[in-house]
C-alpha cells in the first residue's frame, strides 16, 4: 500500500468516525443524513475533516460542551444541526467576550472564539480625527474616526421634528422627518411589573419596565453625599444628582434636620429651611388673641395654623346673608362674615357641589375629589360602578372623613387590590380575597367589604387557619404532605370547626392550631435531615429532638398521640407535664398602689386605668376584659354593676365613672367608613375596625408601656379572692372552670372541705 492508498484510507476512516460521532449523540440520523450534514459543513474535506476528528478525539463532548478553542469547523456543523432541526442535541459556541451565540466567530483571540464586533471593539488605534487610541467606528473623509468623534460630527445633527433642537436623528417619521433619541417613539411591551403593554423605559434582569413601575437605581449623590436615586448623571465635570439637588430647591434643613424643598433664609446667615420650617412673623391671631406665627391674613386679622383650619373645617351661617360659608371676618356686633359680605374675594366653596368648605384641589371639596378618584377606581369602561362595588362606593364617599379616605387612596396599597379585583368583571368573593398575600392589607381590604355588606360574615380566625394551611401543605414534600394533611385536617382543623361552631374560637386557639401544625412539619424535616422514617422513630430519636427543642413539647405532643393511635409511630410514650402553681406575686402594698394608680393617676389613658382596674380586683384576663360591651354595665339605683360571666358584679365608684367616662367618650374606631347603627353592641374598648374590640397584644402593651404588670397582679387578685371567698363562688363570679377555682383555693389554703363543713354547721 503506497502513501496515496494510505491517506485515503485514514481519510476515509475519519470520516466514518465523524459521522458515528453524530449518530450517537442524535440516534435518529441516518449515515445518509449524517454525512449530508457534513457535507453541507464543509467539514468533509481531507484537511477540516483530520482536523475536527482530532478534535472529537481530544473533546469527546464537544458537541454538548464545545471548546472556545475548537476549530472553524466545529462551529459551522453546530450551526448546521441547529439549522436541520437538532438544535435541542448540541450546543452552540457562544462568544468569548459577549457571550451570544448567534454571531459568526471566525476570528481568534486569546479568551477563544469571538465575533467580529467584539474583536472590532477590544481593537484601540489611533483616531484620525482627534488623534486619540479608541476604538474606531466610522471612516470620514479623513480617515476612520472613533465613537467620541462621530457623534459631536456636525453632519449627524439635524432639527428634531419634535423638539425642534439640533440633535442626532435616532428616528425618522413615515414622512421622512428626524427625530432625536428624546423625541422617538419608544417600543410599546408587556411589562414586567404592572404587566401593561407600555413603552419600555428601561431593560432590566428580569424584562422590560414602564417609565411608572421603574425607579432609577440610588447612587452616591454628587452634592448631598446622600445614596438616592439619581436624577441627572454626571457629565464631564459635573457630578451625579438626586431628584431634590437636581430641582436646585432641596437641602438639608436646619430646623427638623430632614432633606427636603427650600430655601436659603437670609435673616439667619442663610441657613436653610425646607418649606415648613421657614420662619414667620408671629403676630397676634385675630381669632384667637395667642401669639402664633400667621397662615393668611384675613379681613379679621392674621389668622395662625390652627384658627385657619378650623374655621375651614366649620363653615356657619353669615351673620349679614345668612349663607353657609367660611366667615374670615367680623362685623362690629362681634359675630362672623362671609368673604362676598367683607367686600372680599376669599370664598372656599367648591365649585362642584358647592359646599362652603375647604378646598382640597383643582377647586373642588375633599368629598368631590374622593368620589372622582373613586369612580377612576372602581369605574367600568363606562365609567360607571358595578352594582356589585356600588355599596362600596357609596359608603367611601359617605365617609365621616373624606380626607383620610384620599389618603388611603394616595398611601395604602389596598385601592390597586381593589381595582384589580375589579377590572376581572367577577364577583368579589371570599376566596379571590384568600388568593391574595394575607397581610395587614388584605385584612382591611376584607373589613371594608364585609362592613359594606359585599361579604358576608364568616368565623375569621378558622378560615384564615384554613387558608394558612392551604398554601403551607402545598410547599411541602409529597411524602410529608401525605402524613401532616390528615394530621391537620382531621387532628387540628377539625376541632378548630367545632369550638368555631360554639362561639369560642378566638385569636389565641389559632395561633396554638398553626404552631401545633409547624411542629409536626419541623419534626418531620428534622426526621429527613437524620434519615430517619416515621415508622422507626425511637424514643430516644424524640428525646434527642426535644433536647434541642424543649419549647415544642406540647406542640409536639398533639403530633404524636395522633400518630400514635394510627399506629404510625410504635413504642413511643410522653410523660404528661403538669405545669407547677403560679409562682409570680406582688406584695400586698404593690398590689394596692397600683390599684390606687389605676384608679386615681389621670395622666394614664383611660383604657389603661379600666383594665388595670378590673385585673387587680377582679383577676380578669386580658382575652375577657376586651371583649367587654358596653351593656354589660348597668345602674341599679345607686350601685353600679358589671356582668362579667353570667352574674353582675358590684363596682366601686371611681371604677363606675371611669367605665362611664369610657362609654360616654367611645372614640371612633380607626376605620375610614362610618359605624353602621346595626353593627351590633358596642365594645368598652373600640379596635381598629368597626365593632371588633381592641387587640389583646395591643392591650397588653399598653399595660407594659405604663409600668403595669398583668400576671403578677392577677395572680395576686385571685389568691386574695379565694382567700376571703368560697372557691364555688368564684367560679361563677368570675367565669373560671371550678377546677381551677378549687387548685387556687388550695394553694390559698382554703378548701372545698372547709367551705361544705361551714355550711353544715349552719
Amino acid at each position: 500500500m503506497n502513501h496515496k492508498q494510505r491517506a485515503q484510507r485514514d481519510l476515509a476512516d475519519a470520516r466514518a468516525r465523524l459521522a458515528g460521532h453524530l449518530r450517537e449523540r442524535i440516534p435518529t440520523l441516518t449515515r445518509q443524513q449524517a454525512e449530508t450534514l457534513l457535507e453541507q459543513a464543509r467539514v468533509w474535506g481531507p484537511g477540516s475533516a483530520r482536523e475536527l476528528d482530532q478534535h472529537f478525539a481530544e473533546h469527546p463532548n464537544a458537541l454538548t460542551a464545545p471548546s472556545p478553542h475548537c476549530p472553524t469547523g466545529l462551529v459551522r456543523l453546530l450551526q448546521q444541526l441547529a439549522a436541520a432541526g437538532h438544535g435541542e442535541a448540541v450546543t452552540q459556541l457562544a462568544c468569548a467576550i459577549c457571550g451570544r451565540a448567534d454571531r459568526d466567530l471566525k476570528r481568534r483571540t486569546p479568551q477563544g472564539r469571538c465575533c467580529g464586533w467584539c474583536v472590532h471593539r477590544t481593537e484601540l488605534r489611533p483616531c484620525a480625527r482627534c488623534g486619540l487610541t479608541g476604538v474606531l467606528v466610522r471612516k470620514a473623509e479623513e480617515g476612520s474616526i472613533c465613537r467620541r468623534c462621530y457623534e459631536r460630527d456636525d453632519q449627524r445633527r439635524s432639527e428634531c421634528a419634535g423638539c425642534g433642537r439640533l440633535r442626532p436623528a435616532s428616528h425618522r417619521t413615515a414622512q421622512g422627518e428626524a427625530l432625536c433619541q428624546a423625541c422617538s417613539p419608544k417600543p410599546e411591551r408587556d411589562c414586567v411589573r404592572c404587566g401593561n403593554t407600555r413603552p419600555v423605559q428601561a431593560n432590566t434582569e428580569d424584562g422590560p419596565v414602564c417609565k411608572t413601575c421603574y425607579e432609577s437605581p440610588p447612587r452616591l449623590c454628587g452634592r448631598c453625599h446622600r445614596i438616592r436615586p439619581i436624577a441627572r448623571r454626571a457629565d464631564g465635570g459635573r457630578p451625579d444628582l438626586c431628584a431634590g439637588c437636581y430641582l436646585g430647591g432641596a437641602g438639608d434643613c436646619v430646623v427638623c434636620g430632614r432633606h427636603r424643598p427650600g430655601r436659603h433664609v437670609g435673616e439667619r446667615d442663610g441657613a436653610f429651611h425646607c418649606s415648613s420650617c421657614i420662619p414667620r412673623s408671629r403676630r397676634q391671631c385675630g381669632d384667637c388673641g395667642r401669639h402664633r406665627p400667621v397662615r393668611a391674613q384675613w379681613p379679621l386679622g392674621p389668622v395662625c395654623d390652627g384658627c385657619y383650619d378650623r374655621r375651614k373645617r366649620r363653615p356657619a351661617p353669615c351673620s349679614r346673608c345668612q349663607q353657609p360659608g367660611v366667615l374670615v371676618g367680623r362685623a362690629d356686633d362681634g359675630t362672623g362674615l362671609c368673604g362676598p359680605c367683607c367686600g372680599t374675594d376669599i370664598t372656599f366653596t367648591c365649585n362642584r357641589c358647592g359646599f362652603p368648605g375647604g378646598i382640597y384641589a383643582d377647586g373642588a371639596c375633599n368629598r368631590c375629589i374622593a368620589s372622582e378618584r373613586l369612580r377612576d377606581l372602581l369605574g367600568q369602561e363606562d365609567g360607571t360602578i358595578s352594582p356589585a362595588l356600588r355599596p362600596l362606593a357609596d359608603a367611601l364617599v359617605a365617609a365621616a372623613s373624606p380626607t383620610g379616605v384620599l389618603q388611603w387612596l394616595r398611601v395604602s396599597s389596598g385601592p390597586r387590590l381593589l381595582a384589580e379585583l375589579a377590572s376581572q368583571n367577577a364577583t368579589i368573593t371570599h376566596a379571590s380575597l384568600d388568593a391574595l398575600p394575607q397581610d395587614p392589607t388584605t385584612r382591611h381590604l376584607r373589613e371594608l367589604l364585609l362592613a359594606t355588606g359585599i361579604l358576608p360574615r364568616r368565623p375569621e380566625n378558622l378560615a384564615r387557619l384554613e387558608v394558612w394551611f392551604a398554601k403551607t401543605v402545598q410547599d411541602l414534600p409529597p411524602h410529608q404532605a401525605r402524613i401532616i394533611h390528615p394530621f391537620a385536617e382531621w387532628g387540628i382543623i377539625r376541632d378548630a370547626r367545632r369550638r368555631s361552631a360554639r362561639g369560642r374560637y378566638r385569636i389565641a386557639a389559632a395561633a396554638t392550631d398553626r404552631a401545633d401544625i409547624r411542629t409536626a412539619i419541623e419534626f418531620l424535616t428534622w426526621l429527613d435531615d437524620n434519615q430517619l422514617d416515621l415508622d422507626t422513630v425511637r424514643q430516644e430519636d424524640l428525646d434527642l429532638w426535644l433536647t434541642t427543642n424543649p419549647t415544642r413539647y406540647r406542640s409536639v405532643t398533639a403530633f404524636i398521640r395522633w400518630a400514635t393511635a394510627r399506629r404510625l409511630i410504635t413504642g413511643i410514650t410522653l410523660a404528661n407535664r403538669r405545669s407547677g402553681p403560679p409562682s409570680q406575686f406582688m406584695g400586698q402594698g404593690e398590689h394596692q398602689e397600683q390599684l390606687k394608680r389605676c384608679l386615681n393617676d389621670e395622666t394614664l389613658p383611660l383604657e389603661v386605668r379600666i383594665a388595670g382596674a378590673l385585673v387587680g380586683l377582679y383577676a380578669l384576663p386580658l382575652t375577657r376584659i376586651a371583649e367587654l360591651t358596653c351593656e354589660r354595665f348597668h345602674r341599679d339605683g345607686g350601685s353600679s354593676y358589671l356582668t362579667i360571666e353570667r352574674n353582675p358584679v358590684l363596682l366601686p365608684p371611681k371604677l363606675a365613672q371611669l367605665i362611664e367616662r369610657q362609654i360616654d367618650a367611645q372614640p371612633e374606631p380607626h376605620f375610614i367608613l362610618k359605624t353602621a347603627k346595626d353593627s351590633g353592641p358596642a365594645v368598652l374598648f373600640p379596635g381598629r375596625f368597626p365593632g371588633k374590640p381592641r387587640s389583646v397584644g395591643r392591650l397588653h402593651e399598653l399595660m407594659k408601656r405604663h409600668e403595669l404588670p398583668v400576671i403578677t397582679a392577677r395572680n395576686t387578685a385571685m389568691l386574695e379572692a379565694v382567700a376571703d371567698l368560697p372557691p364555688i363562688v368564684i367560679s361563677d363570679l368570675f367565669g373560671i372552670n371550678p377546677s381551677t377555682a378549687h387548685s387556687w383555693a388550695r394553694l390559698a389554703q382554703n378548701s372545698w372541705t372547709d367551705y361544705l363543713a361551714a355550711l353544715q354547721e349552719e
